[in-house]
């Protein structure tokens, strides 16, 4: 682990969760990325910058416009797997390991940049959105994705019940899930405003996650450090709120398709005319 760096920061960990993640959430989160590719004028020839992107759902569609598209993430198994699934589909992908707050790209080498959940779990935000938006063409656009209205994220809400429910009630965490860092319109704001972006456009996305059934969403739940430490900390009581999750899931939803609810913020905004040069 690295000291004073939460699971999912803990960039080296993602390697573990790759494929689980490409097969249980990044349906998820491809379901964002389609609005805010819509929100991008991308197509046939136009440059874009994916930071922090994961298995590579947003940057293999934003591929499929015709765009070239540069994929960068800390986690080797990540940007391995975006290359794998870009050949695999003869896709203009091109995908690099990258500290997303030290990007080795030159500035305004792109037309339009996105970042889907992950720059926003950079230690420092705003710098690795600065480093993003430098290399956006002076006026190109810029779109991030972070979650909002927490209160309204299904999954984490129902496997924290479930655990309360096995185990009685817990003590609160020492402080904010990172990935939340943001969830108030304000502090979006203001991260958008930091990283050089203007005007700033923010919308409100609803999309759900779907699985085949309640139990196998349960076998998949480790897709990201932060939920398989949430797990490992359950013990000897793990199969027990787990089996509790799936339980209500069903009662609720049947032993077929099971949805559940998230929401997102996105941010649009464009590059500064005046943003200072910084990078290579």
């Amino acid at each position: 682990m690295t000291p004073g760096l939460q699971p999912d920061q803990q960039v080296r960990r993602w390697s573990e969760h790759v494929h689980v993640y490409e097969t249980a959430f990044e349906p998820l989160t491809d379901r964002f990325a389609a609005a805010a590719l819509r929100a991008l004028p991308l197509g046939p020839g136009a440059r874009c910058l994916d930071v922090a992107a994961g298995s590579g759902g947003a940057a293999l569609a934003a591929a499929r416009t015709g765009a070239q598209v540069v994929a960068i993430d800390a986690a080797e198994g990540m940007a391995a797997r975006i290359r794998e699934r870009a050949r695999a589909a003869d896709l203009p992908v091109a995908a690099a390991v990258m500290d997303a707050a030290r990007l080795a790209l030159k500035d305004s080498s792109f037309d339009a940049a996105l970042s889907l959940f992950g720059l926003i779990l950079c230690p420092d935000a705003p710098a690795a959105l600065r480093e993003a938006v430098r290399t956006v063409v002076p006026g190109g656009p810029v779109a991030v994705v972070t979650w909002t209205e927490p209160q309204n994220y299904e999954l984490i809400g129902r496997l924290l019940a479930a655990v309360t429910a096995v185990r009685g009630p817990q003590p609160p965490p020492p402080g904010l899930p990172a990935q939340l860092r943001f969830c108030a319109e304000g502090d979006f704001r203001a991260l958008l405003a930091a990283g050089g972006l203007e005007p700033i456009e923010i919308s409100r996305l609803q999309a759900d996650l779907e699985a085949p059934s309640a139990s196998w969403l349960a076998a998949r739940l480790t897709f990201a450090p932060g939920l398989a430490d949430l797990l490992a900390a359950q013990g000897e009581a793990r199969e027990s709120v787990v089996a509790r999750f799936v339980t209500d899931l069903e009662r609720d939803q049947g032993r077929g398709a099971v949805r559940l609810k998230a929401v997102a913020f996105l941010g649009l905004g464009r590059r500064s005319e005046t943003l200072a040069r910084s990078g290579p």
